[in-house]
């Protein structure tokens, strides 16, 4: 990684390096970070200090971004050996299989708010329904050797989601403190790849999911819905048998409004939950019609999930209709219904 170097201009128009003093930062630094992450990257909130892990290790920082994606934060003291690599990795993979709702836990053991209201503070947008569905770490040190810059350029490489940001503190003649920070890998392809590895993640949890259905009878079932809303409706999380599909808004969030299950229900069917208020006004078309596309037994469940400061609509919104496809006629009706809203 290139040295650092910084240079003041004079009245005169001459220029003075400005030396670094090569004090020991990993103390104050990770107090500046967590005092303003921006420093490290704007597009972060700290969720967390000190964050304990299932392995008996200890996170420097654990933070989330505009995207709801977690991302490790470790600060080492001088040069940078290629133990902390494996380190971070193996915060990472503690980190990668945390859900929603230990994030949020997390959140308030450290915040002063709600992880909601914070988040939409720090970014205007709304909190992700389903988080960490990508993740990445960052190990912070005043220098980094070469062998640990070829390991990391080398994970990058293959997709791993690793990077390295060194940050050394000057002092000009005035006695004013300075620092300067600069990545191993620009922070943007660092994110691609990180969201590149999600995607080919959640594209294996998938498969996983239509193997579940059809080792329970409805495999057929399964891969029809998922062909027939594919142009309009996307997988964002494949998990605990179940799939969600989101819906791309018009500014841009992505918000749940249908999940299905992998598992059979008692009748031999494909279960499914309908945020049908969301997906009608979303695609503009009325509750009534889109309620119409649903098998018979569909009907209005009662479940409101229990949002930390949300609004009276959000909790209306959360209210879904569910019941159980039976045959891909039904599965039919309904995605045909959705791709003719969605082409109007």
């Amino acid at each position: 990684m290139q040295k650092i170097r910084l240079w003041t201009v004079t009245p005169e128009n001459t220029v003075s390096e400005i030396q670094s003093d090569g004090i020991s930062l990993e103390e104050p630094l990770e107090k500046w970070l967590e005092n303003d992450i921006a420093m490290l990257d704007p597009d972060l909130l700290v969720i967390g200090r000190q964050v304990k892990t299932n392995y008996g290790g200890i996170i420097d920082l654990l933070c989330i971004d505009a995207d709801g994606a977690l991302v490790v934060v470790e600060l080492k003291r001088g040069k940078t050996p290629r133990e902390v690599t494996a380190q971070a990795l193996d915060y990472a993979s503690w980190a990668k299989d945390l859900n929603s709702a230990d994030i949020e836990a997390i959140a308030d053991r450290y915040l002063e708010r709600s992880l909601k209201e914070a988040f939409e503070a720090k970014f205007e947008v709304d909190l992700p329904e389903v988080l960490n569905e990508s993740h990445r770490s960052v190990v912070v040190a005043e220098t980094i050797d070469e062998s640990t810059e070829r390991v990391v350029r080398y994970l990058a490489d293959f997709g791993v989601p690793i990077n390295v940001a060194t940050v050394q503190h000057f002092k000009d003649s005035a006695g004013r403190q300075l620092l300067a920070q600069v990545y191993l890998v620009e922070p943007e392809m660092a994110r691609a790849k990180a969201r590149a590895v999600s995607k080919r993640t959640r594209a294996d949890k998938l498969k996983q999911q239509q193997a579940l259905a059809h080792g329970h009878g409805i495999g057929d079932l399964f891969a029809a819905l998922w062909k027939g809303v594919a142009k309009v409706l996307w997988p964002s999380d494949a998990s605990d048998n179940r799939v969600r599909y989101t819906l791309r808004t018009a500014d841009g969030r992505s918000r749940t409004v249908l999940i299905v299950w992998s598992d059979r229900s008692n009748d031999g069917g494909m279960p499914f939950l309908v945020h049908v208020d969301r997906m009608a006004a979303h695609l503009g078309m009325s509750r009534e019609l889109l309620a119409s596309a649903l098998p018979d037994n569909a009907k209005e469940t009662d479940r409101v999930r229990k949002w930390v400061g949300a609004s009276a609509e959000e909790k209306q919104n959360a209210i879904g209709i569910k019941g159980v496809f039976h045959s891909i006629k039904e599965v039919h009706k309904f995605a045909d219904a959705v791709q003719k809203a969605a082409r109007q």
